[in-house]
């Protein structure tokens, strides 16, 4: 029974047991439970924290004490979480704690590209219909706060010239968006919005 693996844990904490049983997470229909169990033990009874409390606080150090790597194998991170992240295990105990929104997520990601706490996106971030998504976010991001743009129709004008527009991508770390997502800078422009993609509005540039 899943409940049973709090005593197992326990054991563990003691240091009568070294780990769980290879057989223990067999079955996926209980393995979840009895992860978010031994979570939940281990935030709300052994560092008697809240469930706010532990999305704020809880550490990799934390984890490695807790004996929590031997369920965190279980957890598939988010895409956004660095190595040494470990956020995402108090969001798995608690699925209804207030999680930051996908556009907020892409954002958290692409201001720690920009401040160099990320040395670059994750791994096909921008991969997919999805990726898609969040190079339009950072894109917007970069246009309108970064560059304090504030009309679209002049785009063209500032991403009409290739070598001009590789600059400006590079300079905020988004020459990704071309290298991996894109053909051009003009086609990247033109797909993320569509009304641009009229001859006309490009052929000064």
């Amino acid at each position: 029974m899943p409940s049973k693996i709090v005593e197992r844990y326990k054991r563990i904490l003691s240091g009568e047991q070294k780990r769980f049983s290879p057989y223990e997470f067999e079955d996926a229909q209980y393995r979840k439970q009895k992860v978010q169990l031994v979570l939940r033990y281990a935030i709300e009874k052994v560092k008697n924290w809240t469930p706010e409390q532990a999305r704020r606080e809880l550490s990799l150090k934390d984890v490695k004490d807790l004996k929590l790597h031997l369920v965190r194998e279980y957890i598939e991170p988010p895409i956004e979480a660095k190595p040494n992240d470990v956020y995402y295990l108090v969001d798995y105990a608690y699925p209804y704690l207030p999680k930051l929104s996908e556009e907020e997520r892409v954002l958290w990601v692409y201001k720690e590209v920009l401040a160099g706490i990320r040395r670059h996106f994750p791994p096909l971030y921008f991969q997919s219909v999805k990726g898609e998504e969040r190079a339009k976010v950072c894109f917007d991001y970069m246009f309108y706060e970064l560059m304090g743009e504030s009309d679209i129709y002049a785009l063209p004008k500032i991403f009409g010239k290739t070598e001009r527009a590789y600059s400006i991508l590079k300079k905020h770390r988004l020459k990704i968006l071309v290298d991996t997502l894109y053909f051009s800078p003009f086609d990247m422009v033109t797909e993320m919005y569509p009304i641009l993609n009229d001859p006309v509005l490009w052929k000064d540039y």
